[in-house]
């Protein structure tokens, strides 16, 4: 075995044990019972020219190599591997895409099924459910402490197309003239009150 397939055993059982985790991700498929299951492993750029699949199978314990495969169309099962239910193909464009066909799903298929490149430090990671139903999603929940909005019965008129506008800017202005009348009123009060504080000014003659 070389050492870039020891590194990859070691990486896929590494991901496998924290399987819980990834069942908490987006990639997690609950594949129907034999049905198909489409896996895609992405390359950022055209470097990567070879591929290797792994799973580890959930029911027995056991981390299996399933296919090698090249950008020349080349592939390598594992052992005891049948190839007429994996299938591996490729795509070029602005990335490369290598994809993993699984057919005849059956329950104890269920695992973590992962791609590695031999170039790149670069992987995907599936968890595959067979059988299983996907979790339903709760509904999102009312508040039910909010204060109800009051409703709005003005009639609307061709100023005022909402008709609220004028019920509320308009008690606003007479607040503002009855304010300003009244400052008005108190002023002229104090101003025509008569003035007491007059000082008398007695003239003395100083020559007698």
């Amino acid at each position: 075995m070389t050492l870039s397939c020891m590194c990859c055993y070691v990486f896929v059982w590494m991901a496998a044990v924290v399987l819980p985790s990834f069942q908490a991700t987006s990639n997690v498929f609950y594949s129907k019972i034999n049905g198909t299951q489409i896996l895609n492993c992405e390359c950022p750029d055209h470097t990567c020219q070879e591929v290797f699949w792994y799973r580890y199978l959930e029911s027995r314990k056991t981390l299996q190599f399933l296919m090698y495969f090249n950008s020349a169309s080349s592939e390598k099962y594992g052992e005891n591997i049948p190839s007429s239910k994996f299938k591996c193909s490729t795509s070029t464009g602005q990335k490369v895409v290598y994809t993993l066909r699984i057919m005849e799903i059956q329950e104890d298929d269920a695992g973590f099924y992962s791609c590695l490149f031999k170039t790149k430090k670069v992987s995907a990671g599936y968890y595959i459910l067979p059988g299983v139903n996907p979790p339903t999603v709760q509904p999102p929940t009312v508040k039910t402490d909010q204060k109800p909005v009051k409703p709005c019965f003005c009639k609307p008129n061709r100023h005022s197309p909402k008709g609220c506008e004028h019920s509320v800017l308009w008690p606003g202005i007479g607040a503002l003239l009855l304010l300003a009348i009244t400052l008005a009123g108190t002023l002229y009060y104090f101003s025509r009150l008569p003035k007491k504080c007059r000082h008398r000014f007695t003239k003395t003659n100083p020559l007698r």
